[in-house]
Parts: C-alpha cells; structure tokens; sequence
C-alpha cells in the first residue's frame, strides 16, 4: 500500500470514510456537514484532508464546501473537473459552473435504528 494510503488509514479517517461511503449517488454533503456526523470533533478542514487522500472506492466526489462549491479546484482544475463530471452523471444539478444546488442535493441522513430490548413471554425487557 502507497505510504499516502497507510496515512489515510487512521482510525479518524476511516470513520470519515464510513460515513462518506453513506452518500447515496446524486446526493451530496459539505465538508462540514460529513464533521458534524463523526462522533469525535472533527473540523471540516480534517474531512477535506481525508478526501485528499480517499482511498477507491470512497465517494470523494459527493464532498463539497457549505455552498455546494467544488473547491478541491483550488487544488487541480482538472479533478474539477472530474468532480463535476461524477456529480452530473449521478444527475446532480448546478446552479453556476462549478456549484451543486445544495437545496436540491444535500443528503440528511437518518440516525441508524438502535436494537430494541428484546421480550421475554411475560413481557419483561432484557
């Protein structure tokens, strides 16, 4: 494995990658929204550190900033690029070039359900 790749493996970052995996195609959640889902503080700077380095087969294209803006074209024009062209095919909508309409496409995801206590006969939890 790449060294880059070792260093993305933190238990931090993979947790950032489990929640990023959640997006579901053709929606998307800013880099402070995917902060706020992880059960440590995280800031969105961090997330945005962790898609740098997302391993295959992590969703990094469904991360953008609080305004829906694809700012990794801070970085490279061409994964701009990239980026708008994975949105679009999953049918992500923009609203100025380089833009997601974050109305149409932010993803709230729903707490995963909790067990519930399990019944004896006589009605008593365990």
């Amino acid at each position: 494995m790449p060294s880059h790749h070792r260093e993305s493996m933190t238990p931090l970052y993979e947790q950032i990658y489990r929640i990023v995996r959640r997006i579901p195609a053709g929606r998307v959640l800013s880099y402070g929204d995917v902060a706020a889902l992880c059960s440590s503080s995280v800031s969105a700077r961090t997330v945005g550190w962790a898609m740098a380095r997302a391993p295959e087969g992590v969703p990094w294209h469904r991360v953008v900033n609080q305004k829906g803006h694809l700012s990794i074209g801070k970085r490279s024009v061409i994964l701009q690029e990239l980026q708008k062209s994975l949105l679009q095919a999953e049918g992500v909508r923009f609203i100025a070039p380089y833009q997601v309409d974050m109305n149409r496409h932010r993803w709230y995801p729903t707490k995963r359900a909790t067990k519930r206590p399990r019944r004896t006969r006589m009605g008593d939890e365990r």
